[in-house]
Formats: structure tokens, sequence, C-alpha cells
């Protein structure tokens, strides 16, 4: 019974949500991501760090039309509650790194929180009264797919928000093989002018993407190729 409950609670009580939206992304991101794909009917995304199936997420809109794909985040509750909302993805419960280890230290206040980390200094900064720390498994995007039936197939959409870590998931992932059509990631910056110094913002420009849109911190990036 209590499983149930708290179930229910963080998937509708807390955000107070019990009727269908427009749209379900923080920002309205998935709005522009549905545009960006409005002809094409079904389709594959990755959601890293994927907190909640349809609170603040940006590949909900696209689940409800029929797409799949998988959705990873450290927190077992957060993947509890994708396998309950969301059968037809694939749900792992994973810290992505590119480094070669099995376990990762996972820094946090809450379980259901937007600010859970694996990156200890971003964590001091935003839990200033103190956190908890939980070594979670861990792995690379590309050891992912392997373990999936998108193996070896190019990602569609690639949504990132991981807090501060996002450089290190882009580089788990082998780009010659699964290069994402579009991208949206979360960058933080104090000034507009600070972005073009940003290692993630570089990357993906190295990587051959543009700039399309930015909704608030979320950037979303399409393939040049």
């Amino acid at each position: 019974m209590f499983k149930y409950l708290r179930n229910f609670y963080n998937l509708f009580l807390k955000h107070k949500i019990f009727f269908p939206k427009k749209t379900y992304s923080c920002f309205g991101e998935d709005i522009l991501v549905d545009k960006f794909f409005k002809k094409r009917k079904i389709g594959f995304y990755i959601d890293v760090g994927a907190y909640h199936p349809f609170f603040w997420n940006n590949t909900y809109l696209l689940y409800k039309k029929k797409w799949s794909g998988i959705n990873i985040d450290a927190n077992p509750l957060s993947v509890e509650l994708f396998n309950l909302v969301r059968p037809n993805d694939y749900n792992f419960n994973l810290a992505i790194t590119d480094k070669n280890k099995n376990k990762i230290k996972l820094f946090y206040r809450r379980k259901m929180n937007v600010l859970n980390t694996t990156n200890e200094k971003f964590a001091k900064i935003n839990f200033p009264n103190g956190f908890k720390i939980a070594n979670v498994k861990c792995s690379s995007l590309n050891k992912v797919l392997d373990k999936t039936k998108y193996k070896g197939r190019v990602i569609d959409f690639l949504n990132l928000d991981v807090e501060s870590t996002e450089k290190d998931v882009l580089k788990s992932l082998n780009f010659s093989i699964y290069k994402p059509k579009l991208i949206c990631i979360e960058i933080h910056f104090n000034k507009i002018k600070d972005l073009k110094f940003n290692k993630t913002y570089q990357f993906l420009l190295k990587k051959g993407y543009k700039k399309m849109w930015r909704k608030k911190y979320s950037f979303i990036f399409s393939s040049k190729s």
C-alpha cells in the first residue's frame, strides 16, 4: 500500500497534474521538438536525466504520438515511475559517464529532485545546506544502446538534463554511428557572451551542430549533416 501511495503522490499529487496538457516540458521545449519532427510519424529518442515520465519532460509528447525510446535516470524511484507510465520504452536506472567505471557517486538532497547530480562541485553550490551521497551504477551511452533494439540506429532526438555533466554524457556516445538529428540540452551560464566559451557548446559545434532555439536554460541543436 505504501508503494502505491508513494507512486501516486510522485506521479500526480506532487505536481498537480490530472489532465492532458499541450506541453509537458518546463519551458515548452517539446512543442519545438514536435515542430521539428512534424513530418515524422514514428521516431526514436533517448532521455538522459529523465526525472519524471511526464512532468517537466521533453519526450512525453512524442511518446503520446507513438514514438518510443530509452529513458535513463540515476534515481530508482524515477525509473519505477517510468516503468508504470511508459512501458513501451526501455527504462534504465543508471548514471551516464564516459569514465570506465561500474559505479559513480550521486550527490542528492531528496531522491526526487531535479538537481541531483554526479558533479560534486555543482552539488555544493546548489545544496548549500548539505547533501547525501550514494554509489550508483553507471555506464556509457554506447553500452546502453548495445542492450536494446536500437543498437546501431541513428538517434532522432537526444534530451540531456544531467546538471553540469552533459559533456561527459556526449563523450560516451559514438557520433559516427548514433549521431542524433536533434539535441536538447541544458546549459547554464551567467551572460550570453559566455556561451561561446562553454565546453558543451563548443563540443556540439565541433560535432557539426547548429543552435536552433533557446528556451531559458534549454538549447536545441540540429545536425548540419
